[in-house]
């Protein structure tokens, strides 16, 4: 008899289940005491709102001073753009850095924000709240344009990493009330630098902070254009105008956007120290030096709205007779013509007072 067949060795071992435990690259720590894992979920986290933990002191910009001071302030943007940063220079894990110049009725603030996963939608004019707990001082590089020379303070902000620091839009709370003076104006005293279009197309802008008041005749369709340096961004070519001449104002980059929200005829906008290109048409643009009000609240602004507003008046024949009466007719809301003055002077009124066009036919 063939003697029994004997097992074979794997019949006494348990087949091996996969493993749960973390894989050794998770393990390893990065200096600190935390694993790869830790430190990823922390800086890549998903962004969730944000709550002060401590107590923050609300200031005007007009009285920040350099240090380190928990302060929470709330002003208007007029100007954004990505500034020419290097890699060497952002901390890490910063992908861009977007610097803000944000004003209220006291002063001037640019604010270096820093982001990784958000993107902060801006816009001229938008009312933003910022909170930080450390006030750098003014920049004193060649490099930096002259807006910002005028700022005593800057803000370095990273509110993806940094939990005590935070930069909000109020777009829902904004109900124009601030700010919106322009900075350096008087209400019995006309605005330092300002002047007409004409005036600064033939030759103001070479002045120091030249500003001019327009207001919006029409917006063109976004565009993209491709600038000197290969980038692909939006342009968008805005019609503004005053009681003088007519312009085109160039918005390039992330500005571009801000022309949503404008109205024509209707939305005023304060340039202080744009750019300008003459060829056929004068151009105008805003660059690092510029910043921009929208509609401010001044004088000059209401009167140029209501400028606006007249150019739109339709002249209309036959038009009904105001309800007023003659009083109306001295401010009337379209042009009376020949039709309204022939039933005028059949009441006897003075027709004098009454501006309007004449027919003249052949017997």
């Amino acid at each position: 008899m063939a003697p029994p067949q004997s097992s074979s060795i794997q019949s006494f071992f348990q087949p091996e289940t996969p493993s749960t435990q973390p894989a050794v690259a998770d393990l390893e720590e990065d200096g600190n005491g935390f694993t790869t894992t830790e430190v990823k979920a922390f800086l890549y986290s998903t962004p969730h709102a944000w709550k002060p933990r401590i107590q923050y002191e609300d200031v005007q910009i007009g009285k920040l001073a350099p240090g380190p001071r928990c302060v929470h302030l709330v002003a208007r943007v007029v100007n954004f753009y990505d500034p020419p940063t290097s890699t060497s220079n952002l901390p890490h894990p910063a992908k861009r850095c977007l610097n803000v110049l944000v004003r209220d009725d006291t002063g001037m603030i640019k604010v270096k924000l820093w982001y990784l996963k958000v993107d902060y939608q801006l816009r001229l004019g938008q009312l933003v709240s910022v909170w930080t707990t450390l006030i750098s001082g003014a920049e004193t590089s060649r490099s930096v344009s002259i807006t910002v020379q005028n700022a005593a303070c800057t803000l370095d902000i990273f509110p993806e990493r940094d939990s005590s620091c935070y930069f909000m839009v109020q777009a829902d709370e904004d109900d124009r009330t601030l700010p919106t003076t322009p900075l350096g104006y008087c209400r019995d005293k006309q605005l330092p630098g300002l002047m007409t279009l004409m005036g600064f197309v033939e030759g103001g802008h070479d002045t120091a902070m030249a500003r001019v008041l327009l207001c919006v005749k029409s917006i063109g369709g976004r565009k993209k254009f491709t600038n000197k340096k290969g980038v692909v961004v939006d342009v968008v070519h805005v019609m503004v105008f005053d009681d003088t001449c007519e312009a085109t104002l160039a918005l390039h980059g992330r500005i571009a956007k801000s022309a949503a929200d404008w109205k024509a005829s209707y939305t005023i906008l304060l340039l202080s120290n744009p750019g300008l290109r003459s060829d056929k048409r004068p151009t105008l643009s805003i660059n690092a030096n510029t910043y921009a009000d929208v509609d401010p609240c001044m004088g000059e602004a209401e009167w140029l709205r209501a400028f606006a507003q007249r150019l739109m008046t339709r002249e209309v024949v036959n038009v009904p007779f105001p309800e007023g009466g003659m009083q109306e007719l001295n401010k009337p809301n379209v042009h009376l013509l020949y039709a309204d003055h022939h039933s005028l002077r059949r009441t006897g009124c003075d027709q004098s007072r009454c501006p309007g066009l004449v027919h003249l036919g052949r017997a």
